[in-house]
């Protein structure tokens, strides 16, 4: 079975109805090995791209669903809760549409949005060291676009990401840009040298993927980069200094359809490991229930101002402390089996490590720290 296409006359309900029906019967049988094997997880997301479910966020116009906000939180739900690997690939593609779709680059958007919708061109992101207080990837000014220098440290989906958006920081004030901007890029995800002379060779350069403990089949990367010349009709923009820790206050939530998933997952782990021993259900349902008290007030979550951003960063710790606590909890009752690497218990168990940390900030990091405290 293949993902079947989504008619745009559906409802977002009847879409999400439909992804979790696919995800259910063809991802959920597989998922541990989607986990270990970069192959399979690879094949699975180029096969969501045959119903154009890879960029759900990006308006219809554009190739997308015009999923909102709270409708992508719950599309990354159920994939999460069948595949974190799969999952996390979607979201870094997503996130790369999402920047080229704010692009001012009309070319750019015209080549790669609605292709990437279908899975014909896959891109990922590469500019979390932006949160660095030193970003190790640098920018100069020449004619015709800048040369890069440095590195990028994270970079998901190597073997399947042609290309990925990065981004590095300027060296020097331009007339029309002050030291510190963010230059964002259509970078190659694939190790290349140019250039015929000694003074103008330029190189980028992947590295083998990172040992991971989670997620470690969605291969993940640094790229390092010598005097790497980055056109102008490749730059998707720039962005103030600081750029990034205004994103993370104004978005703390992001990554919280993940986080739900991944609870749904262990849930789920948990209540088949107590029905196999016999166990009463009862914290099964307890987790259910408080994760669906959570799933409950997302939505007025989400609509607070970026005033509210402490109360959102705790609402994002307890979803994370519940999240842990669901894959303990699936590791606990399905025993010895649980340290198998083969077992479901294990794999969630490292889908909460990364989603834990995933796009986490130190005020984020205090409020799950003070979450976790609390449970106790």
């Amino acid at each position: 079975m293949t993902a079947s296409a989504v008619q745009p006359s559906l409802s977002s309900n009847a879409i999400l109805d439909e992804i979790d029906r696919y995800l259910r019967s063809e991802i959920k049988p597989k998922a541990n090995l989607l986990d270990h094997d970069s192959v399979a997880l690879f094949e699975a997301f180029k096969a969501l791209g045959l119903s154009g479910w890879l960029t759900p966020k990006i308006p219809e116009a554009l190739g997308g669903l015009g999923f909102s906000t709270g409708e992508y939180q719950q599309f990354q739900g159920t994939m999460a809760r069948y595949s974190g690997a799969l999952a996390f690939l979607q979201t870094q593609h997503q996130s790369a549409a999402s920047l080229l779709a704010s692009s001012d680059n009309e070319a750019l958007k015209q080549t790669y949005i609605a292709d990437m919708a279908k899975g014909v061109k896959q891109v990922g992101v590469g500019f979390s060291h932006l949160r660095r207080p030193s970003a190790p990837l640098k920018a100069n000014a020449v004619e015709g676009g800048y040369l890069l220098n440095g590195v990028v440290p994270w970079v998901t989906g190597e073997g399947l990401f042609t290309h990925f958006v990065g981004a590095a920081v300027l060296t020097e004030q331009t007339k029309d840009r002050a030291a510190g901007s963010a230059i964002f890029g259509l970078l190659p995800l694939t190790s290349r040298t140019t250039g015929q002379t000694t003074n103008q060779i330029s190189r980028i350069i992947t590295k083998v993927p990172m040992q991971l403990s989670g997620l470690a089949a969605t291969r993940t990367v640094e790229v390092e980069m010598k005097d790497w010349f980055l056109p102008k009709q490749d730059v998707l923009g720039m962005k103030a200094p600081g750029w990034i820790h205004g994103r993370d206050r104004a978005n703390p939530l992001s990554p919280l359809g993940l986080i739900f998933g991944c609870s749904q997952a262990g849930i789920d782990v948990l209540t088949e490991a107590l029905e196999r021993r016999h166990i009463d259900h009862g914290i099964a349902q307890q987790l259910e229930q408080k994760l669906a008290s959570l799933q409950t007030d997302l939505p007025k979550v989400n609509a607070l101002t970026e005033q509210d951003f402490s109360q959102k960063v705790a609402f994002r710790g307890r979803a994370i402390s519940l999240m842990n606590t669901c894959a303990e909890a699936a590791i606990i009752a399905s025993s010895g089996a649980a340290n198998l690497t083969s077992h479901p218990a294990q794999r969630i168990y490292k889908e909460s490590l990364v989603f834990s940390v995933s796009g986490q900030t130190t005020q984020g990091a205090i409020a799950s720290l003070n979450a976790l405290l609390s449970a106790i």
